[in-house]
């Protein structure tokens, strides 16, 4: 099971803080570094300032709509904040969750060896790999200082679970005497609890600072909440939801365009309303049966088994409800649903359990709850939600109305009808409901957008109301507000469904297969044509309807053409979105400080396409133009350590531990995250009461660990190259070693990276050479910016304001060129988002001056003190850029006073006197 895109971008803003993270060695300022790489300022309007829940804790969030695959991008995540932490820290991650519903669900996959999730995380650990329940923790089975060391282990718990509050969950809290081996292990007696027994499991799980896993976290708000965090002492925490909670430091978003682009869910919602609970009843089941033939017919045509369900949803009510469900499925009955078609899902019943509802022996095609499925529950084939209550009242349906829509295997259908949900009511009140329909999208992650109002569906003397008008009936009383169930005409329904099925010859929902070779004849002979055909057809062959309003297939049809016509609609308004494709919330987007290309520069701005280097046919994949972007993936191919030196000065590494002092008040650096030294005197302690082997075993383990994150190497070849290294080291050194394993990491994988740019920078200059690489016009500037700041006092901008992050130094360059009468307009590129050099090195000029003559300049400032191996290695990659580009383009890396006389570097006064005349 592979990511889909944006779950490849939310785990590469994962990545991205744990990166900066380790940078900058401040959470609140790696916060504000991702966001402010998107161009989002911290603030009002932007994202939120950092909240600090847990002091020194990293806690972050990730935004994914239901049916975004949650748990799948938490599987995906473990490994990634393991490998940002030192590697002497045990590998354990506490996994919360909301209720008994989720976590039944959650260890069934999670212990499933064959399921996706399982599989990524055994990939990420060697199988290595222990899901315990809290039970097993309790009670000590397979759980115990060995297998901890040897294994990953993940603890799958709900939030009750260990909240001191709750007689459950005090159980974590007491003398347990099933893990008495664990305490001779605490080294660092200062984490444990006060007035809590050593052998507790809390007091256990606080000693493996694991990392914490809050899935559904907005339910994890309440002060005992952050209580129950808080003593579980973690090292980092990871919230998933799709409606985060006011404080919630989210890092990644995704909106409903991406899934619905991805074929995950089914957008938008139709909402339709009825007249009364019979016409509810009675659409929601013709509804599902023209969706099952159209599954039938998908199928037939290669797709995959799909059968449509109905949600119905009644009204809850004090006292029991064994009456009210009893009554719907009674009702369903005499209308001729079979028995083994209907299961009750409540929370004192649940003929659901664990069946298989995707199997295809699985015969339930109707569900009757209230909000029993407002979590923990997972169903594609659930198409419809069809709300029975009394006219006057408005049903609560945000708090399941997620459950819909998910989509079948997570692609998307040839049958457009199948790719959308829909939503039946009878309210009187349908404004004040669609109120709650827009509630649920909202509470699964989605908006107001992704909702269309099907309409008023006319039969026998409905009136359409206005947007604050209520609607007018013909029908009998209405039941007072309250009042119990009104009875259900179930022989009219029947009567109307039997005329139904006998003139469309549509699935017979008592035997699960078509009704006669006729009705199957009949499935085939109208396949392709329009529901309006099929509807027309049926009424003139049976003659059992009129062709006005009270034909149930004429008004099926009607429903299905009116959802084609919202769903293409709905598509239109997506494609033709104005915010930027950005991960940040849409409410932040709106609120983000646009700058558009100034009139005077539009059009000539519009045919400019600035030159980067392309890979053509036999290096990688093409396009219709024959070449694509360069990627350093394709350069790095053919790489190996086998062959390389291990040559590495190690002389300037001083063997100190790094310690960190903080004044009061400061702001803690991350315990998981430093990037010297142990993290306390306690890990120093345990590390040196092992055997010398082993701990140059561990420090070996330490190096490989750090380099392995460059993915262009196998995990093998850094092993035997690690190898080879500290079998060249002398005695003195390896003990130096043994007392800062992280500095000596740093240093190998430096030597390895500038083994690995070297690589690249062969390959590239060969395949040049080999004419494989091009320099054609490739990148257009964007209509519009989004920077984090602005600046618009400097004249010239491209921009009406350009991003205004600059030092004195590029301040004064830019003013200085703004002057020149030869210069017509410049651009503040926009690093990571803008026009990049993509030669043997990435390199993202601060500056785009474009002049009177028509050429254009490519400047990257330097202070003087950054004259070094990688500004040498991007100045000659931007010399290299512009030689190929063309006699219209230059590149410049200027330096305050320096000329450090390589291709590409000037000093600031050598640039000035070259740009005056150009």
């Amino acid at each position: 099971m592979e990511l889909k895109g944006f779950q490849k971008e939310v785990i590469g803003d994962l990545v991205r803080f744990l990166s900066l993270l380790t940078e900058c060695e401040n959470i609140r300022k790696a916060y504000n570094t991702l966001w402010e790489e998107k161009g989002v300022p911290i603030g009002p309007n932007g994202m939120q300032p950092y909240h600090m829940s847990i002091k020194g804790v990293p806690q972050v969030c990730l935004k994914v709509p239901t049916g975004g695959g949650k748990t799948f991008l938490a599987a995906n995540s473990i490994r990634p904040i393991f490998d940002a932490m030192p590697h002497i820290h045990p590998k354990a991650v506490a996994w919360l969750v909301p209720s008994d519903a989720i976590l039944r669900q959650t260890v069934r996959t999670l212990s499933d060896h064959e399921h996706p999730y399982r599989q990524k995380i055994d990939a990420d650990f060697a199988g290595k790999v222990e899901i315990y329940t809290k039970e097993q923790l309790l009670t000590g089975q397979n759980f115990n200082p060995a297998s901890v060391d040897e294994n990953l282990s993940v603890f799958v718990l709900t939030y009750d679970s260990f909240r001191t509050s709750k007689k459950d969950g005090r159980k974590a809290y007491q003398q347990n005497g099933n893990l008495t081996l664990f305490p001779q292990y605490f080294d660092d007696r200062q984490a444990l609890l006060p007035d809590t027994d050593e052998t507790a499991l809390i007091q256990v799980i606080r000693s493996l600072n694991p990392v914490v896993v809050v899935d559904e976290s907005h339910h994890a708000v309440s002060k005992l909440s952050v209580e129950m965090l808080t003593n579980f002492n973690p090292c980092f925490v990871l919230e998933l939801t799709a409606t985060p909670k006011k404080d919630s430091n989210i890092i990644s978003v995704v909106d409903a365009r991406k899934l619905k682009k991805e074929e995950m869910v089914k957008l938008p919602v139709i909402v339709y309303n009825q007249k009364n609970q019979e016409d509810v009843f009675l659409s929601a089941i013709a509804l599902r049966r023209r969706l099952e033939e159209e599954a039938m017919k998908a199928e037939q045509d290669g797709g995959r088994y799909v059968r449509p369900i109905v949600l119905f949803q009644a009204q809850p009510r004090t006292g029991s409800e064994a009456t009210t469900f009893d009554r719907i499925k009674q009702s369903l009955l005499e209308m001729g649903i079979p028995a083994e078609h209907i299961a009750i899902k409540t929370g004192e019943k649940d003929e659901i359990k664990d069946t298989d509802l995707l199997s295809r022996d699985c015969p339930i095609r109707y569900i009757i709850t209230v909000n029993a499925l407002k979590e923990g529950w997972d169903c594609p084939f659930a198409y419809i939600l069809a709300t029975v209550a009394n006219r006057s009242s408005v049903v609560d349906v945000e708090q399941i109305l997620g459950r819909i829509l998910r989509m079948p295997y997570a692609k998307a259908g040839k049958r457009s009808h199948l790719n959308i949900s829909y939503a039946i009511t009878s309210s009187a009140d349908f404004y004040r409901t669609l109120d709650k329909v827009v509630d649920g999208l909202v509470n699964s992650g989605f908006s107001k957008r992704d909702h269309r109002v099907g309409g008023f569906i006319e039969i026998e003397g409905i009136q359409p109301a206005g947007p604050n008008e209520q609607m007018t009936l013909d029908t009998k009383k209405e039941p007072e507000k309250g009042e119990d169930l009104p009875e259900i005409h179930t022989e009219d329904i029947k009567s109307r469904l039997d005329a139904m099925n006998r003139g469309a010859h549509l699935f017979d929902e008592r035997s699960g297969e078509t009704g006669t070779q006729t009705g199957a004849d009949n499935l085939q002979d109208t396949s392709g044509q329009s529901s309006t055909a099929y509807g027309d057809r049926v009424a003139e062959t049976t003659g059992s309807y009129s062709t006005g309003a009270d034909s149930v297939l004429s008004k099926i049809d009607q429903m299905l053409q009116t959802a084609e016509q919202e769903n293409r609609m709905y598509w239109e308004s997506m494609n033709t979105s104005s915010t930027d494709d950005i991960n940040v919330p849409r409410e932040v987007a709106e609120k983000l400080s646009t700058f558009y290309i100034r009139p005077e520069f539009k059009e000539e701005v519009k045919g400019m396409v600035l030159p980067q280097f392309l890979a053509d046919d036999g290096i990688t994949y093409f396009n219709e133009t024959g070449h694509v972007l360069l990627e350093r993936d394709e350069l790095r191919a053919g790489f190996s350590l086998r062959d390389k030196d291990t040559m590495i000065d190690f002389g300037s590494i001083r063997a100190e531990l790094a310690k960190v002092d903080l004044d009061e008040g400061q702001e803690a650096v991350p315990r998981a995250f430093r990037l010297h030294g142990f993290e306390n005197e306690s890990m120093k302690k345990w590390f040196d009461a092992k055997p010398s082997d082993a701990k140059r075993k561990i420090c070996k383990e330490i190096i490989v660990k750090r380099i392995s994150k460059i993915n262009a190497i196998s995990d093998a070849e850094i092993e035997e190259y690690v190898e080879r290294v500290m079998a060249n080291m002398s005695e003195a050194v390896l003990s130096d070693l043994e007392q800062a394993p992280e500095l000596y990491a740093n240093r190998i994988r430096e030597k390895v990276e500038k083994l690995l740019a070297e690589h690249e920078s062969k390959v590239f200059h060969l395949w040049m050479e080999q004419d494989k690489i091009v320099c054609e016009p490739n990148y257009h500037f964007k209509e519009k910016i989004t920077p984090a700041k602005s600046i618009s006092s400097i004249p010239k901008s491209l921009y009406e304001e350009e991003d205004g992050d600059l030092n004195d130094y590029e301040r004064q360059v830019i003013w200085e060129i703004s002057a020149l009468d030869n210069v017509k307009w410049w651009h503040r590129n926009i690093a990571r988002r803008g026009f990049a050099i993509n030669g043997a090195v990435t390199a993202y000029p601060d500056l785009i001056i474009h002049t009177e003559s028509g050429k254009t300049l490519m400047v990257e400032t330097k202070g003087d003190h950054l004259d070094n191996a990688e500004s040498k290695a991007k100045a000659q990659a931007g010399a290299e850029w512009a030689s190929m580009a063309g006699r219209l383009y230059k590149y410049y890396m200027v330096f305050q006073t320096k000329t450090p006389g390589y291709a590409g570097a000037y000093s600031y006064d050598d640039f000035m006197r070259i740009v005056r005349d150009l």
